[in-house]
């Protein structure tokens, strides 16, 4: 009896341990925390982001509170002092720094914050706008290692990144939003999640947040509060080089004039593709 109990113990832990295959992606299974797929970083990145808790900078939309919580696929415990980096565009599909073909030294909507002792990390916000070819999203990468530096403001730097990814929204939320002011001035073509291109073909639906009003009474006019979990492997990842800022803003340039310039009022001169 013993003995058959220990064969049954040893082929339930080898089948946690497995590693599934989906398509071209391999995500590791460890007591049923499978890591969030990753998801193309698109040409907007920018190495230099904050470490702060509110991004909006005064910036005008509804109200929105991210709480994203990190997941170690290892152990399938909450990770504390995880960087978590986030950039989105504003209600008329402009990111900061991208504004025109002439990089700018503008830092609205981008962030880092590191999780707390539960895992969490919260950011302050405004609901993403979107941009032609594009549904609504907000960009992520988790990073781990690295440190924060401090002159007048606090950077983070370094260390290596575990995850990169997109976060999407349900499109009837998106839809009600879309119709308050400062986003219905967006003259843009909108995608839908079931049309994005990343969407659907780099498992989006794994990354809906989680969204709820803020005041039921008020509708999207008091705010939304969004959470979503990613869960990542904390020992691997791809080097976050502090020398990687200048590099990245070029590379993103160029994939800005291929894939669509906007003006400063966030109009597209051509539908964009990635981002």
């Amino acid at each position: 009896m013993l003995s058959i109990k220990f064969i049954t113990t040893s082929i339930l832990l080898l089948l946690l341990a497995i590693t599934v295959t989906n398509g071209s992606k391999k995500r590791s299974v460890v007591s049923g925390c499978t890591l969030t797929p990753e998801i193309e970083e698109g040409p907007y990145y920018y190495n230099g982001s904050l470490v702060r808790q509110n991004i909006t900078e005064s910036l005008n939309g509804i109200p929105f509170t991210l709480i994203l919580h990190v997941i170690d696929t290892n152990n399938c415990s909450a990770i504390v002092n995880a960087a978590v980096d986030i950039w989105h565009c504003n209600t008329v599909g402009v990111y900061s720094h991208f504004e025109t073909s002439t990089l700018s030294t503008t830092t609205y909507l981008r962030g880092i914050q590191l999780t707390n002792t539960n895992g969490q990390a919260k950011f302050i916000t405004i609901y993403p706008g979107y941009y032609g070819g594009r549904a609504t999203h907000i960009h992520v990468k988790v990073r781990f290692g690295g440190t924060e530096t401090s002159s007048g403001s606090i950077y983070y730097w370094g260390g290596h990144t575990s995850h990169t990814g997109q976060i999407f929204f349900n499109d009837s939320i998106t839809t009600l939003v879309q119709n308050t002011a400062y986003y219905s001035s967006n003259t843009a073509s909108r995608t839908l999640n079931s049309v994005d291109r990343v969407y659907t073909q780099q498992d989006g639906v794994d990354s809906l947040v989680t969204l709820a009003y803020v005041d039921q009474t008020k509708g999207i006019s008091g705010g939304l509060t969004g959470t979503v979990t990613l869960k990542v492997d904390s020992t691997v990842g791809i080097s976050s080089s502090s020398t990687s800022q200048t590099t990245k803003a070029s590379t993103s340039s160029t994939a800005q004039q291929q894939h669509g310039q906007q003006n400063q009022h966030g109009q597209q001169s051509q539908p964009g593709q990635r981002g």
